[in-house]
């Protein structure tokens, strides 16, 4: 298994799946958003597990994947995430619903790395498309609320400045070596 599970977070429209997509053309390994390929196959099947449509049966299904993706790489020193488990409540929380048991058995079971990314509202690059609904204000209201998730749950979240893809990159890879985590 992955001895460290390196969380990128944020509301949506930040740039956490190109940051992702970089991390995988440098030869890390990463897992891509579990959210927004759930979204494509339920916008394909017509199925309701939708966020914006039935948000307990969409996360967890979101859910399901994102344990399965957990498990995914073994002997990796390290491997960077497109969101967490934690998303996943955020986004009841902001839906106003509660944990559901076995979501919070899954975050109780399924650990990350103590330091989670999390990028900031970046209205610039912000767009809405067929899976992403929300606007630029719900996005604000999610990166918050994912804030306040994590540091409940005792990680310490570090927000990534705003930069070119290589920038951001490269601040993340400095702060997980200067936690002493080989990068290479």
């Amino acid at each position: 298994m992955a001895k460290h599970r390196i969380v990128l977070t944020g509301g949506g429209g930040s740039g956490k799946s190109s940051l992702i997509e970089y991390f995988i053309a440098q030869g890390y390994f990463a897992i891509r958003e579990a959210a927004r390929e759930q979204i494509r196959f339920s916008l394909e099947t017509n199925s309701n597990a939708l966020p914006w449509k039935d948000i307990v049966a969409f996360s967890e299904l979101v859910q399901d994947q994102m344990i399965r993706d957990y498990e995914k790489f073994p002997d990796a020193e390290f491997c960077f995430y497109d969101r967490s488990l934690l998303d996943v409540l955020s986004y009841l929380y902001l839906d106003s619903r509660p944990c559901y048991p076995s979501l919070q058995e899954a975050i109780s079971t399924h650990k990350y790395f103590k330091i989670v990314f999390i990028l900031p509202p970046w209205k610039e690059i912000f767009t809405k498309d067929d899976e992403r609904m929300e606007d630029f204000e719900e996005t604000v209201s999610a990166f918050e609320m994912i804030k306040i998730t994590y540091q409940d749950y005792g990680y310490t979240v570090v927000e990534i400045p705003v930069g070119t893809i290589s920038e951001r990159a490269t601040f993340i890879l400095n702060e997980i070596l200067n936690y002493g985590v080989h990068v290479n």
